[in-house]
């Protein structure tokens, strides 16, 4: 039974000594940058790989104490930071600088934020 409905964990991300709590969607992308190349005479020709990027972005909720870490200290002064991105069986260290830091304070629901971050990867 358990091949029909198999059980899909959730992930975890990690900002320095530990997980974080308020956060509800986490994305990150990576880029090596690849364009096609054409010739007059072959289109595509063939692929050219261009410098490696990645981007990183969450979502989080603010409780009662407030933000889980200083989101606009670390913009502010381009703090460069390490975080991790769980899953089974694979481990996403991300170290970059955070960009920009949004947020929505809704009527009828709790205060949202978005964080954006830009940086480097390496996965293990």
């Amino acid at each position: 039974m358990a091949d029909l409905l198999p059980y899909y964990p959730k992930g975890r991300i990690a900002l320095g000594n530990g997980d974080l709590y308020d956060v509800e969607n986490v994305k990150i992308t990576i880029k090596n940058g690849a364009k096609l190349k054409h010739t007059l005479r072959r289109s595509p020709s063939g692929v050219v790989k261009g410098v490696l990027e990645s981007e990183l972005n969450f979502e989080g909720i603010v409780s009662e104490a407030g933000y889980e870490r200083d989101y606009i200290g670390k913009i502010l002064n381009g703090t460069v930071t390490q975080l991790r991105i769980k899953v089974p069986g694979e481990t996403i260290t991300f170290t970059g600088v955070p960009t920009e830091r949004s947020q929505e304070l809704p009527l009828d629901d709790a205060i949202k934020f978005t964080v954006n971050w830009i940086g480097a990867v390496s996965v293990s």
